[in-house]
């Protein structure tokens, strides 16, 4: 199936600085995909170059096939976005906001401006002006003008920022129930992990402008068999009883349990290993790793936070 979102070696320079340095990366249909990185890794000027705000130094972008080059209007019509901040205009209301921008695009009726404001949770405050909006507020009305005329990829920069946690549950289970049954395509950036690793199907890494990794979210969290939860049956023996060149680290994970960091060897040794000491084990679990871990081991930083 074709891409909804392919990036072949796209740069942007300013001057001597790379902000984005031969990005190439596919972002698959009717898929929820998270876009990572350190502050300044460039995730914001790779948006603006999608939508055109930024114009590339090097590169190809097409959109479901479409050459944004080639023909713009063309290839830009099935996406809706939100990239930095949204602006509005601030002395009219929310609902006359977004017919504004339906009007633009052209073909929006009125109750799918209705249905959208009733979905973001600002059909009680429609009326209201902008100015009077909370950060959080903003961001929701952004995500709804984003939303007009349904497009088919979405492409969302930062789209909690300022929400609280349950606005922020709300908007992103509301995301994943259009993408589960309309086959919308999401690709998001954030710089909430957990945000990433509870909604999104796969993600996209990159620093300074270069793409570090990429995989589905449950791929990239898989259960390590080199780090180990142990609990035992009876006594929590001591590191020195267990002691062996494949146990490369030991620590306490509570009264009754180790955490075994292993070299060169698997649970089914270990287990074997243990009762050979006298210590058996009521339960062995592989750890999974959280994707902060995978993301500080593949950027070597927390620019992030």
């Amino acid at each position: 199936m074709t891409p909804a979102l392919s990036l072949q070696g796209l740069s942007k320079r300013f001057g001597r600085i790379a902000a984005v340095d031969g990005l190439s990366l596919e972002v698959a249909q009717g898929r929820m995909s998270g876009f990572l990185g350190p502050n300044g890794a460039g995730k914001s000027t790779t948006l603006s170059m999608v939508m055109r705000l930024v114009r590339p130094t090097a590169g190809r972008i097409e959109i479901f096939g479409q050459d944004l080059r080639r023909d713009f209007r063309e290839a830009i019509r099935p996406v809706g976005s939100m990239v930095e901040t949204p602006a509005f205009y601030d002395h009219l209301g929310g609902r006359k906001n977004l017919e504004l921008a339906a009007n633009l695009r052209g073909c929006v009726p009125a109750r799918e401006i209705d249905e959208v404001l009733k979905r973001i949770g600002l059909a009680s405050r429609s009326l209201d002006k902008v100015r009077t909006y909370s950060l959080g507020m903003k961001q929701r009305l952004g995500i709804g003008r984003a939303l007009l005329g349904s497009p088919r990829l979405l492409i969302l920069d930062e789209p909690t920022n300022g929400m609280d946690p349950e606005g922020t549950r709300e908007i992103l289970e509301f995301l994943k129930e259009k993408v589960r049954t309309e086959g919308l395509t999401v690709f998001i950036s954030s710089h909430l992990l957990h945000e990433v690793e509870e909604y999104c199907d796969d993600v996209h890494v990159i620093d300074r402008g270069r793409l570090v990794a990429a995989g589905l979210v449950k791929e990239i969290l898989r259960p390590r068999e080199d780090v180990v939860r142990v609990t035992f049956a009876g006594r929590r023996p001591e590191p020195s009883e267990i002691a062996d060149e494949r146990i490369a680290a030991v620590a306490e994970a509570g009264a009754d349990a180790l955490e075994l960091t292993l070299r060169g060897a698997d649970s089914v040794w270990l287990n074997r290993h243990l009762l050979e000491r006298g210590h058996p084990v009521a339960a062995l679990v592989p750890r999974q790793r959280s994707l902060k871990e995978f993301f500080l081991s593949i950027t070597g930083n927390d620019r992030h936070e």
